[in-house]
């Protein structure tokens, strides 16, 4: 390397450090209690919460810095009774967007591998524990204004501040803000897009838990007839079985036979084919009791009046484990959220689900369809949800797109909203199950290395959404990859991928 040149990367690099250092003095904002400002290397190693790793698939417990970054923690009141933090990965070449991440199910975990996605690509990537720390719900407990971070009030106040962190480190303002989650986290986009349109240009939702107190109740209901002790009870080999016997009858659909059930909706399963007799004897069935649970499972559930409460479990997801755990899920969050910390769910059913959005606040379901005011200050929104998905129903995406197509209008829907239904995905990743559909293309921070098959706007979503937005290129076509390394064309809803003639096509 040329002496003079190596002198000015030194001199460059000494200049962000000391940048970095001096933030934690120079930089102030409305509620801001504690600043915490460090210089990292590429390569430096960011431990994560041992209780947050599993969230997002993390190895080890840690995730690595991807360039030389200034990383940066805030503490920031949101009222006189909570507070929520905020992380960012600031790096030193930066292409002057935000790159801004959610949470997942009851949980204050910050997204790290969203934030080494996004550094990774030259983002300034924030992340929030919205409002708690932990994968628990326990802080919700007589907490409102806690419940309410986690709400949607954190991601909010990560939109607002994130913009004056860029302004006050970089000197000069972003250019445009993106967002990217999953689950709970996909809500809050929702959320955003619905309630504060100017917080981001651009936004990536993923397997999004709109409806939100509907969907904690749908486990708890799902879950009744499985529960330990009860002659339904489904077992881990049980739901073996089970899965296999749902790719003899539809795995086929989509044209062939590859472990995927791509078009789950197809899929008219029929579960008595799997009762105990001599024709089929054990292990490879089930009784009559499990099989009577499995029907209220493949139907949608509704309430006294024909109501519809959620859709139906998806046909093929019963090998991604969260089925075993449905009810897991609704205990804990009608526990602190609902009713208090003695609450069993034993005796589950409608009524609590009717008597949670009685008492909880009105924005807790995030399930109007009204994304006007996001769509007519030219937003542009990336809807992702896998066929496979074993914590929530595909439908309830669906029924999300097709709501807001009535609400906020069919007629220009293209323009701004894209929907893509992915075979072989799991609930926002893939962890225990290697996949033959085509999952990986940039869609969420926590996916897996390799993330895409090419980093350009047809294989990868978050750079597409860019072009969307700063282009105006409407992501006529995605790429994805399997786990076998294999790339297709992810269908844009309401098209479906077909094998024909040896291809697959949409």
């Amino acid at each position: 390397m040329d002496i003079s040149r190596a002198v000015g990367i030194t001199e460059a690099t000494s200049a962000w450090q000391d940048r970095c250092t001096a933030f934690n003095s120079t930089f102030t904002t409305d509620g801001l209690t504690s600043i915490s400002a460090e210089y990292l290397s590429a390569g430096s190693i960011v431990p994560v919460p041992e209780v947050c790793g599993p969230l997002f698939a993390v190895i080890d417990n840690q995730v690595t810095t991807p360039t030389d970054l200034c990383y940066v923690v805030l503490n920031i009141n949101t009222t006189r009774s909570s507070t929520t933090r905020l992380e960012f990965w600031l790096p030193n070449d930066w292409n002057s967007r935000i790159f801004a991440t959610g949470t997942g199910g009851l949980s204050g975990c910050v997204d790290f591998p969203g934030l080494n996605w996004g550094t990774s690509l030259g983002f300034a990537a924030v992340g929030t524990n919205a409002g708690h720390d932990g994968p628990s719900a326990k802080s919700f407990y007589q907490a409102p204004e806690v419940f309410t971070d986690y709400n949607w009030r954190a991601i909010h106040v990560e939109a607002v501040v994130s913009k004056a962190v860029m302004a006050a480190y970089y000197e000069h303002s972003a250019s445009h803000s993106y967002f990217n989650a999953c689950s709970v986290g996909g809500r809050q986009a929702f959320h955003a897009a619905e309630n504060f349109p100017d917080d981001f240009d651009g936004i990536i939702a993923c397997a999004p838990a709109v409806n939100m107190v509907n969907a904690f109740g749908w486990f708890g209901l799902a879950a009744q007839p499985f529960l330990t002790g009860k002659p339904g009870e489904m077992k881990p080999a049980d739901w073996a079985v089970l899965h296999k016997e749902t790719l003899r009858q539809c795995d086929a659909l989509d044209g062939k036979i590859d472990n995927t059930i791509a078009h789950p909706e197809e899929c008219n399963f029929d579960p008595t084919k799997l009762i105990c007799s001599k024709r089929r004897p054990a292990p490879d069935c089930l009784n009559a009791a499990q099989v009577a649970g499995l029907k209220t499972l493949y139907s949608d559930i509704r309430d006294e009046k024909g109501q519809l409460v959620y859709p139906r479990f998806v046909v093929g997801a019963e090998n991604g484990g969260a089925a075993q755990n449905l009810m897991r899920n609704t205990q804990e969050f009608f526990q602190y959220a609902v009713y208090d910390p003695t609450y069993d769910g034993k005796n589950f059913s409608v009524r609590d689900i009717e008597y949670a959005r009685q008492i909880l606040p009105n924005e807790t379901n995030t399930w109007t369809g009204d994304l006007t005011a996001f769509k007519q200050r030219g937003g542009k929104l990336i809807h992702v949800h896998g066929t496979e998905d074993s914590v929530l129903p595909t439908g309830i995406s669906t029924l999300q797109y097709e709501m807001t197509r009535q609400v906020t209008g069919a007629r220009d829907i293209d323009s701004w909203y894209a929907m893509y239904l992915v075979p072989g995905l799991n609930h926002c990743v893939n962890t225990n199950t290697v996949a033959t559909g085509p999952w990986r293309f940039g869609q969420y921070g926590a996916i897996p290395e390799p993330r895409v098959a090419s980093n350009s706007s047809e294989y990868n979503a978050l750079l597409a959404v860019v072009d969307w937005v700063e282009k105006g290129i409407e992501p006529k076509r995605l790429v994805g990859m399997t786990d076998q390394g294999e790339t297709r064309e992810v269908c844009r809803y309401p098209s479906q991928g077909r094998w024909v003639h040896d291809q697959w096509v949409c």
